[in-house]
């Protein structure tokens, strides 16, 4: 995927119209980026921190070197799932908990994303069809960030309605997915839910973490001395967020170009300009991440042959139900 989306954007921009656009690059606004990645990646673990609470106080350093760790360019977003591991076997938490929180941590980004969306379809004249696909893609957020609620709030019968639907989907489908154990466990991530005290840092903490990425964006645009208006800043980021959510490229290589470049090019920037700014902010981002990952193993006293232990140990992670590593149960 990597390969045809590079292949895709050099047919659309030559090198030397590149190269022209990447020489306006001004150091300033890059250096912003990288600082406004560092701020965002401290407020995520702050935030992860929270996720743990009331019942559990997970020190702020394990979470950074953690978070930090699972941006380094593996494949198939296997990150998420080694930051699990590698957090389970130092402050001895079961796996599938530290995973229920990885995935509530992942449901309020997209609720941000949904935020920015709906600001987007409010702002500008999209085409019919992009906007009843915006207000789609809203109300579908909406409606599971509904459900992860009242799992939190309600877990007991909403349970009991998952069980329903596992009984009763065919071929034995819903068992055979063990969707009511999966949701179980999953359910464990939610109890910050359950505190009224803790959604106002839960939100906070996604407030300026989501800010920090409109200032990286900024940023980028800056550096090119572009500046296409606040819609396309806000489809820019909707775009790239959206296609960095699934499985993809390490280190997302040209699938966040292609996104990001695409996002410009609707609002009129010349793709040659657009690119430069999708290799410019991706270098200095994602750049900044991998320098700051690798400080984390280092200083977390990881090895590459624990990441390679940590990556085997995925299957088992993820689908077992009792913790692969027998750590102790939750305090």
């Amino acid at each position: 995927m990597s390969a045809l989306a590079i292949y895709y954007l050099l047919q659309q921009v030559a090198l030397d119209d590149l190269g022209k656009a990447l020489g306006r690059a001004q150091t300033l606004p890059l250096l912003l980026i990288s600082l406004s990645v560092l701020v965002a990646l401290i407020t995520r673990a702050a935030r992860w921190q929270v996720y743990f609470l009331p019942n559990r106080h997970v020190g702020f350093g394990p979470l950074l070197r953690t978070v930090s760790i699972s941006y380094l360019p593996l494949p198939l977003r296997a990150g998420e799932v080694l930051r699990a591991v590698f957090l389970g076997r130092h402050e001895r938490i079961p796996v599938p908990r530290v995973i229920g929180t990885i995935l509530l941590e992942k449901l309020f980004d997209f609720l941000a994303v949904g935020v920015l969306l709906a600001i987007l379809v409010a702002l500008a004249p999209l085409p019919i069809a992009a906007t009843v696909a915006g207000v789609s893609i809203v109300s579908v957020i909406l409606v599971g960030f509904g459900f992860v609620v009242a799992l939190a709030v309600w877990r007991e019968p909403t349970l009991r309605l998952v069980q329903f639907v596992e009984d009763r989907l065919p071929f034995r489908l819903g068992r055979r997915l063990r969707l009511e154990q999966s949701t179980r466990q999953f359910a464990q991530g939610t109890d910050s839910l359950r505190v009224g005290r803790l959604w106002a840092l839960l939100l906070v903490w996604t407030a300026i973490t989501w800010l920090c990425s409109i200032a990286s964006t900024w940023a980028g645009l800056a550096a090119l001395s572009l500046a296409p208006g606040l819609p396309a800043l806000l489809f820019a980021i909707v775009l790239t967020s959206t296609g960095q959510a699934v499985p993809s490229s390490p280190g997302y290589v040209g699938v966040y170009h292609v996104a990001a470049t695409s996002a410009l090019v609707a609002f009129g920037v010349d793709p040659a300009s657009a690119l430069a700014f999708a290799v410019v902010t991706h270098a200095f981002s994602y750049g900044t991440l991998v320098v700051v990952g690798l400080l984390a193993l280092w200083t977390g006293g990881y090895s590459l042959n624990d990441l390679r232990v940590g990556l085997s140990n995925q299957p088992a992670a993820v689908t077992s139900r009792a913790d692969p590593l027998s750590l102790a149960p939750d305090a």
